[in-house]
């Protein structure tokens, strides 16, 4: 079966590409805002690395120490 456009399908046609456009926009908008930075991967990543919880303040000085160690070694080689 073959499927023609006309002028009665047409608007179908424009109504779908145009419903199509929106959804695809809000997806990658909206992905764009769940992103998380470079910053808070890096921290969350020596955090699993140290041991400590991410985003904790219950941790030891050498924790501390050892956690900023690993995020200067990360940021240094962006």
């Amino acid at each position: 079966m073959k499927l023609q456009v006309t002028k009665r399908n047409r608007k179908f046609l424009h109504l779908g590409f145009a419903i199509e456009f929106i959804i695809l926009t809000v997806a990658i908008i909206s992905n764009a805002h769940a992103t998380p930075t470079n910053n808070e991967n890096v921290n969350k990543f020596c955090a699993y690395v140290v041991g400590i919880p991410y985003a904790s303040d219950n941790f030891t000085d050498e924790e501390w120490t050892r956690f900023q160690y690993c995020t200067n070694a990360l940021e240094s080689n962006d």
